[in-house]
């Protein structure tokens, strides 16, 4: 089966009772198993694409790869799914019910849907994705009730979900804050600097000012594209907080070298030497 593009939304109300795994639709044999999943009534949803090539985990957890270039494989949610696997051994997402197919292993597919973080569906079963977030399915299943076992993928798919590494994420000197607990009035100006390590500097009166960012990761490039970047994650709100050349001014305070976040940096960013560490409390810090 080829790629079929999902784009309208069905208009149904109500919420969809999940059929029992005995009375889902399949070819004679096919054995279903438990896909993460959420329950969808079909009345609304997101509306971006939501496309990739389908790759299951041993235990059922879903994944999309790219369909194009070697990047890593992104977490997938289906709405009101379960997993069958064929007399042959293919699996496939379908739809509990109805049995109709969402894809089968190694198959594209495109959906309606967006990007969330940490939905129920997929921590309960499969684990934390954080700090990137899930891809969700606001659409139908493009297939109808398969008659006969699909023909196996031939090529390479993971078998696990990618590790943090693998994603691009590396720890950075952070700490937990919240910006409705308010924090120190200091201010640092200046322009960062990206250190080897994938820390972030700011020149100052000081000498060379290491930043501690709350509630951060950092990115490493995957491929040739762009540089190494640190997010922070708020309650309400996520974003860059530093990568090289951004401008900023940061509300925070001072921090003791040897003290916890001394500690830290010295962890994290071992071939960064700085003269001073600056612990930003500031969701905003281009404003």
């Amino acid at each position: 089966m080829g790629t079929i593009t999902r784009l309208s939304f069905l208009a149904a109300a109500g919420l969809v009772a999940l059929g029992g795994c005995g009375s889902t639709p399949a070819p004679a044999g096919g054995e279903r198993f438990e896909v993460p999943t959420f329950d969808w009534d079909r009345s609304a949803g997101m509306q971006a694409l939501i496309s990739g090539r389908l790759a299951l985990t041993d235990d059922g957890c879903t994944l999309m790869v790219p369909v194009e270039g070697d990047g890593p494989a992104q977490a997938v949610l289906f709405p009101n799914a379960e997993g069958v696997r064929f007399d042959n051994g293919v699996r496939a997402v379908v739809e509990s019910g109805s049995g109709k197919v969402y894809a089968t292993e190694g198959q594209t597919f495109s959906y309606a849907g967006g990007f969330v973080p940490e939905p129920n569906g997929w921590t309960t079963m499969c684990g934390s994705f954080a700090p990137d977030d899930i891809a969700l399915v606001n659409d139908g299943p493009a297939h109808p009730v398969p008659t006969a076992d699909p023909a196996p993928y031939e090529g390479a798919l993971p078998t696990e979900i990618p590790s943090l590494t693998e994603r691009g994420w590396y720890a950075v000197p952070t700490f937990e804050w919240d910006p409705a607990d308010g924090g120190d009035g200091a201010l640092l100006e200046g322009t960062v600097s990206m250190t080897d390590d994938g820390c972030a500097t700011v020149e100052s009166a000081d000498g060379v000012v290491g930043l501690v960012l709350p509630n951060a990761w950092g990115k490493r490039p995957l491929g040739d594209a762009g540089g190494m970047a640190i997010y922070s994650w708020f309650p309400d709100s996520s974003g860059l907080m530093a990568e090289d050349g951004l401008k900023v001014s940061y509300a925070g305070g001072s921090a003791d070298l040897d003290g916890e976040f001394g500690e830290q940096w010295q962890t994290r960013c071992p071939d960064s030497p700085v003269d001073a560490l600056f612990v930003v409390q500031d969701d905003q810090p281009w404003d």
